[in-house]
C-alpha cells in the first residue's frame, strides 16, 4: 500500500479536523407531532379555542415540532395556526364542501426543513376520490397525505394524517384497511412512511391490529413500541381538558414503516395551572428517516487515506474503524506516519473521541440507532506502547460513558489496542476500559475474549491471491483454519492489507473472516448492500 508523505498526511488530517466539525447531513432527526386541537365551539366556555391558542402555539414551539398532523381544525383555526406558525407551510383541504364548517386533517411542515413534492386528500369511504361519508360513519372522514424531501438529508418520505370516525365501528375497520391500501398504492417504491392521527380506537380494538399485524407487506409499526428510548409521559392521550383525563384511552398515534427509526416517543401532558391546550394530549416522536445501515463486518483501515476518516466510515455504516496514534510531547496525535506537530494537529480526542461522543448524544446513546452493539475503535499505537497506554487511560477518564454499559444505557464504543501493544500492562489493569488486538500466535495463550476479542493478521502472510483467478485449496483451508481456531476461543478474525477485490471479499466472508478490511469504504459498503451480507 502506498503511504503519504508526512507533510501531505498532516495537511489531509488538518482538513479532516476542520471538516469533522461540520454538521453530519446523512442522519438528521426531526420531530413529528400528532395533535387533535379540538374544534372551535363556544360551548367549551373557558376551554374554547380563543382562550387556548397561545397554549397550542407554546406547546408546538417549545417541543420543537417540525412536522405536525392536526385534527379537528376548522377554517378559522387554520388561519390562526398559519399566523402563529409563520415558518410552517400548511397542506390539506376540509373534509366537507363548506369551508366554514369543514374540519381539516392538515399537515403543517417546517419550510426551512422540508420541501413539499406532492400530496392531496382522499376520503375514508367507498368513494375515496370524492367528498363522501363511508360505511356506518357519523361524519365525512379524510386522509391528507404529502410527499416531502428533507432539505438537510435529501431523503424523500411520505406523511399521512387522518382522523377516524368516533362512532362507526365498521367505518374504523374499513378505514384501517383502506388507508393501508392507499399507502401501498401511493408509495409503490417503498419510501419511508409516517402516519399520524386521532384514530378513535385503542390498541385492544381490531382496527389497530389491522394496521399493525394483518399484512406484513402493508403493516405499520406503532412508534410507542418502536422508540429506542422508553416512552415519556402518560399512556392515555385523551385528557378531556382535565387531569388525569380518562385512563386506558390511547387513541392518538404515530405509526411508521420502511426504514423510519424512532429515537424518542412522548405523550405531552403540559398544562398551565390546570389548563390544557386541547382535550387531547399531543403525541410526539423524534425520528430518523432511512438512517445509515450498520454493517457489522466492515473495518475501515483508512485514517490516512480519507479526508474525513471517522465521518467517512460512519456515513458508510462501518462498525470497526482504525486510528493510528503517536505519543508526542504528552499528547496522542493521529497520523499514519510520524506527524509534524502544530497547534492544530489532530488528536485522538479531536478527531475520534469528541465526534463519537457528539454522535452518541445526538442519537440518545447509540452510534447507529437500532444497532445495539458497540462499534470497534482500533487504536494502533505507533510508538512507546506502555507510555501511550498510560496517556490513553488518562484521556479515557472523560469518556467512560462511551466505553461502559450502564443499567439504562448501552456501551456504544469498544476500544481495541493494536500496534505496539502493551499486553501485560493492559491485562494487569483491573480498571481497564480497553482490550487488545491479538495475533495468531496469541491463540496458543488462550486469552480471555474479554481481553483479546480480535485476532488480526496481514493478508499476505496467509495468501498471495489477488482475486483474479481461483484461490488454491491450501490457501483457502489456511484461512478457514485460522478463522475456526479464533472462533473456538470466542474471538473474531480480521485480515489486513487485503486486495480491494469483491472476489477476495466474498471468499473471505465465505471462509469465516469476521471483518473485511478496506481503504475504500464506499465501495465495500456497496458490496455489502448489493450482496445482502
Amino acid at each position: 500500500m502506498q503511504t503519504l508523505t508526512p507533510a501531505i498526511a498532516f495537511f489531509t488530517l488538518l482538513v479532516s479536523q476542520f471538516s469533522l466539525h461540520l454538521p453530519a447531513q446523512s442522519d438528521r432527526s426531526f420531530r413529528v407531532m400528532t395533535f387533535n386541537i379540538r374544534l372551535n365551539v363556544a360551548s367549551d366556555s373557558t376551554n374554547a379555542w380563543p382562550h387556548r391558542t397561545d397554549l397550542v402555539e407554546s406547546m408546538v414551539r417549545y417541543h420543537g415540532a417540525d412536522l405536525i398532523g392536526v385534527q379537528e381544525a376548522l377554517e378559522n383555526q387554520m388561519v390562526d395556526l398559519k399566523q402563529m406558525l409563520p415558518d410552517f407551510g400548511a397542506h390539506g383541504i376540509a373534509r366537507d364542501t363548506s369551508l366554514q364548517w369543514g374540519e381539516y386533517s392538515a399537515i403543517f411542515y417546517r419550510r426551512s426543513r422540508f420541501e413539499l413534492l406532492d400530496g392531496t386528500t382522499f376520503w375514508l369511504s367507498e368513494s375515496p376520490e370524492m367528498a363522501s361519508r363511508g360505511w356506518d360513519a357519523a361524519l365525512n372522514r379524510i386522509v391528507t397525505w404529502a410527499k416531502f424531501r428533507d432539505r438537510f438529508t435529501d431523503k424523500v418520505f411520505f406523511h399521512f394524517n387522518t382522523h377516524f370516525d368516533h362512532r362507526g365501528v365498521e367505518a374504523r375497520e374499513n378505514s384501517a384497511r383502506l388507508i393501508l391500501d392507499k399507502i401501498a398504492e401511493i408509495n409503490p417504491d417503498g419510501l419511508p412512511v409516517i402516519l399520524t392521527g386521532d384514530f378513535n380506537l385503542t390498541p385492544a380494538d381490531s382496527p389497530y391490529s389491522i394496521i399493525t399485524q394483518n399484512d406484513p407487506d402493508k403493516n405499520l409499526k406503532d412508534s410507542f413500541f418502536e422508540s429506542l428510548t422508553p416512552h415519556h409521559g402518560p399512556v392515555s392521550t385523551w385528557s378531556g381538558f382535565s387531569f388525569p383525563g380518562e385512563g386506558d384511552k390511547r387513541i392518538d398515534y404515530i405509526f411508521v414503516r420502511n426504514r423510519v427509526v424512532v429515537l424518542k416517543h412522548a405523550t405531552l401532558s403540559d398544562s398551565w395551572s390546570g389548563r390544557y391546550p386541547s382535550d387531547h394530549l399531543p403525541v410526539m416522536a423524534e425520528v430518523l428517516i432511512d438512517p445509515v445501515q450498520a454493517l457489522p463486518r466492515t473495518h475501515s483501515h483508512n485514517d490516512y487515506e480519507q479526508v474525513r476518516p471517522l465521518q467517512t466510515a460512519l456515513e458508510n455504516g462501518f462498525c470497526s474503524i482504525e486510528a493510528d496514534v503517536w505519543l508526542i510531547d504528552g499528547k496522542l496525535y493521529v497520523s499514519h506516519n510520524r506527524p509534524l506537530i502544530t497547534p492544530r494537529s489532530p488528536t485522538l480526542e479531536s478527531l475520534y473521541l469528541e465526534p463519537l461522543s457528539q454522535r452518541v448524544t445526538e442519537n440518545y446513546g447509540w452510534i447507529y440507532p437500532g444497532y445495539n452493539q458497540p462499534i470497534q475503535l482500533l487504536v494502533d499505537f505507533k510508538n512507546e506502547g506502555e507510555a501511550t497506554y498510560r496517556k490513553l487511560k488518562e484521556v479515557l477518564e472523560s469518556y467512560t460513558y462511551l466505553l461502559k454499559a450502564g443499567s439504562n444505557h448501552p456501551q456504544p464504543v469498544e476500544i481495541v489496542i493494536s500496534g505496539d501493544r502493551p499486553v501485560a500492562a493492559i491485562a494487569a489493569d483491573s480498571s481497564r476500559l480497553v482490550c487488545v488486538d491479538g495475533r495468531p500466535g496469541d491463540l496458543a495463550e488462550v486469552y480471555d475474549p474479554q481481553l483479546v476479542p480480535l485476532i488480526s493478521e496481514r493478508y499476505g502472510e496467509i495468501t498471495s491471491w489477488k482475486g483474479k483467478d481461483e484461490i488454491t485449496e491450501g490457501e483457502l483451508m489456511g484461512i478457514r483454519a485460522l478463522a475456526e481456531q479464533a472462533h473456538r476461543q470466542g474471538k473474531k478474525l480480521r485480515l489486513w492489507a487485503t486486495p480491494e477485490s469483491e472476489n477476495v471479499w466474498q471468499t473471505l466472508l465465505n471462509a469465516g473472516v469476521d471483518y473485511i478490511n478496506t481503504d475504500d469504504p464506499e465501495r465495500l459498503k456497496n458490496f455489502f448492500l448489493k450482496t445482502g451480507r
